[in-house]
């Protein structure tokens, strides 16, 4: 047995060759990962806790805001809006809306509602309907959600849409499809404007029909 010990050492030490050994702070960190919620999860429990109280206590008119809009974007967006990049991104505004709504495209998975809200009869604010819903204002218009709080773009993302998904299965989910012309509605939500002329299309997070839904 004697004779076969330097050939066994030898073997195991190929062996243990073919191994790949894991750095006890490798195995921690992925420990860690494993048990940290996801970015979706994550916003999706901030949406009652701190997503629609911000909403509550920071949406602004929207005749207010449209107006300091016709008085230069990046005034008005440095006195009712929110951007988390200070140079060249646009502006992203948290309001109060209400109107008629003068036309509807309910078709589309990315459903949307044409609302009067200065009372000419013409559409003057879009507002999604879903369940598609397009955009990441309701991520951006939020001072506390920062892209640096994320491991990537992909986790970044995620909280994005985690909140147009709580926006929709919240708010939008049983709004009517049919006969919508001509309902009065009031909403609060955001928008995202690059130019001054824009259009609005408006994101709800709460949605409250004259005379119930």
């Amino acid at each position: 047995m004697a004779r076969h010990l330097p050939f066994l050492v030898l073997a195991g030490l190929v062996a243990l060759g073919g191994c790949k050994f894991v750095e006890t702070a490798e195995l921690a960190a992925r420990a860690e990962a494993a048990q940290k919620p996801s970015a979706g999860a994550s916003a999706t429990a901030l949406w009652s806790q701190r997503v629609l109280p911000y909403f509550a206590e920071s949406a602004h008119p929207l005749t207010e805001v449209r107006n300091g809009i016709a008085g230069g974007l990046d005034e008005a967006g440095g006195r009712f809006g929110y951007r988390e990049v200070p140079e060249g991104a646009p502006w992203n505004f948290a309001v109060v809306a209400s109107g008629t709504i003068v036309a509807a495209n309910t078709k589309s998975r990315a459903a949307t509602a044409e609302l009067d809200t200065d009372g000419d009869g013409q559409g003057d604010v879009t507002l999604q309907l879903g369940p598609v819903i397009k955009g990441t204002a309701i991520r951006d218009v939020l001072p506390f959600v920062s892209f640096t709080q994320y491991s990537n773009q992909i986790e970044y993302a995620d909280v994005a849409k985690a909140f147009n998904t709580q926006a929709y299965e919240t708010a939008l989910k049983d709004v009517p499809r049919e006969a919508l012309t001509g309902r009065r509605v009031a909403v609060t939500g955001v928008f995202t404007l690059r130019g001054a002329s824009d259009k609005i299309l408006l994101t709800p997070v709460t949605v409250v029909f004259e005379g119930g839904a």
